[in-house]
């Protein structure tokens, strides 16, 4: 009885392993050709980390390593860079190079502390690289976090003619003197409020603003759209799980649809809450006459009625009222000849009584 116990142990533990592969295994032949991992520092805030998370003190440099690794034995050519944190769209923090991205309260981003000291590199053959940075804090202090990322990107001249996608790992680069809590940001502003095209599509844009320099997390959101005057909702939306990137500001998207926009002034409402604070902004914006045929004629998202079936519902139409108009006529003469045949029943009834 203990050998069938055995043997059916040893089947089934062969079965999981045929079906479940080797993690490791898997990982290493969906990767870019590179694997990228952050060397330990002295000043690592949280050990836990597998990201930079350093704290600083104003003025004092520290060399930053990163171990980059070749998992194939064709040679991989390497961009290094810096970005630094911002807000997207979708309420989810990216990083970028483009200053024009920036929030006006960002003073200092990490991309001007830090300094590649490797911005290219080849590794190939499986062998192993350090990509080296010298960070270099303000000689003042600074509040709460800098955020950003060191990004490995793949660098071939030949791909990029024929594929615009960007492949890279990236490694987190986060600074502070302090060590505190930084997802704990207690403000948001609600800056402006416009419409516009946006990707081919009519929106009403919201910019909210987080100008602390923590992040602000866990943020609900909801807004309404009405006609200034009226209490009908033209449009609604509610979001979860927003995250706002320290010293930033992005569009909340409310999509208009296919619906046509009409000129006239609107005013939006929000609610927007989250652990630690409640917020609520109302804003007026006006759409003016030109821009809303302008957004009406422009956008790739509307309803386009072909003129074959605009001539066919003229046809249908006209086909409709000459039916009409004929089972109408029809059933008058029917009632004329009714009332005749009324009468001349009763005009027999009298003659038989006679």
């Amino acid at each position: 009885m203990k050998k069938n116990r055995y043997v059916y142990l040893l089947f089934f533990l062969g079965l999981v392993l045929f079906t479940f592969p080797n993690q490791s295994h898997a990982d290493e032949q969906s990767n870019l050709g590179y694997t990228v991992s952050a060397v330990r520092s002295a000043k690592q805030i949280d050990p836990e980390k597998t990201y930079f998370y350093l704290q600083t003190k104003p003025g004092e440099e520290e060399q930053l390593k990163v171990r980059v690794k070749s998992t194939q034995k064709e040679a991989v050519n390497l961009k290094i860079y810096v970005t630094d944190a911002y807000t997207g769209d979708s309420g989810t923090i990216e990083y970028t190079e483009d200053e024009k991205l920036f929030d006006s309260t960002l003073k200092a981003p990490i991309s001007s502390m830090v300094q590649v000291e490797t911005p290219s590199m080849k590794i190939e053959n499986f062998e192993e690289k350090e990509a080296t940075f010298k960070l270099t804090p303000p000689k003042d202090s600074y509040p709460g976090i800098k955020m950003g990322a060191l990004v490995f990107e793949l660098d071939n001249p030949e791909e990029k003619e024929r594929v615009k996608t960007k492949f890279s790992y990236r490694v987190g680069l986060f600074t502070s003197e302090s060590g505190d809590d930084y997802k704990d940001s207690k403000t948001l502003n609600l800056l402006d409020v416009k419409s516009t095209l946006k990707r081919g599509k009519k929106m009403v844009l919201a910019s909210l603003q987080n100008p602390e320099p923590k992040v602000l997390s866990n943020l609900s959101v909801t807004a309404e759209v009405t006609e200034k005057g009226k209490q009908n909702v033209l449009k609604k939306i509610k979001v979860e799980n927003y995250m706002l990137a320290p010293n930033s500001h992005f569009d909340f998207e409310m999509d208009w649809g296919t619906a046509a926009v009409r000129a006239g002034t609107y005013i939006v409402k929000m609610n927007a809450n989250n652990s630690y604070n409640d917020w609520n902004f109302e804003k007026e914006f006006i759409i003016s006459g030109e821009q809303a045929k302008k957004m009406n004629e422009d956008s790739g998202f509307k309803i386009i009625t072909p003129n074959w079936m605009k001539l066919v519902a003229v046809l249908l139409l006209i086909t409709t009222f000459v039916i009409t108009g004929v089972l109408l006529n029809r059933r008058k003469k029917m009632e004329i000849q009714w009332k005749k045949y009324k009468k001349r029943k009763k005009r027999k009834k009298k003659k038989e009584g006679q």
